[in-house]
């Protein structure tokens, strides 16, 4: 019988740099999301085994009086760089609603992609931005705009 305690980190380390294209196990995360385009408020990652991919679903719901407020996104991401800091390539999508009985927002609907950003506050917590050229639909209006998450991770 043994034991053992591991550790998940989004960052290799120095020595690691370049080394690696992918995480040797699935790695997984909880935490905050905030973005028009894929999900604003609770959020969980997964980042899979042996392939530069990960995957992040969000979402929140707010009542406020009368209006009911709610959201739900997905995140692909595509791991570009894996050194000190994480790079990747995303594409994303999410429904937004605000109203009482029918959706008020005249775009619900947003498909966006970019590019990200994520740095280690620690070895389990970690910081990520992301810029994605946003359209919303029906609407047609499109936008860049950023985003922000700050997840613990977890193997």
């Amino acid at each position: 019988f043994s034991t053992a305690s591991s550790v998940a980190q989004t960052a290799q380390t120095g020595s690691e740099a370049g080394t690696r294209a992918a995480f040797e196990s699935n790695v997984f995360g909880v935490g905050l999301s905030g973005s028009v385009c894929s999900g604003m408020g609770l959020a969980f990652r997964q980042h899979l085994a042996n392939i530069p991919f990960a995957y992040q679903l969000a979402g929140g719901i707010i009542k406020s009086g009368d209006v009911l407020l709610y959201d739900a996104g997905l995140e692909l991401q595509f791991d570009l760089s894996l050194s000190e800091n994480r790079l990747y390539a995303v594409v994303g999508g999410g429904y937004y609603y605000q109203g009482n009985g029918r959706n008020d927002l005249a775009s619900p609907n947003r498909f966006g992609a970019g590019i990200g950003y994520e740095m280690p506050f620690s070895k389990s917590v970690g910081m990520s931005m992301d810029l994605m050229v946003t359209l919303f639909e029906p609407g047609g209006d499109i936008l860049p705009l950023p985003s922000l998450g700050l997840l613990v991770y977890f193997k």
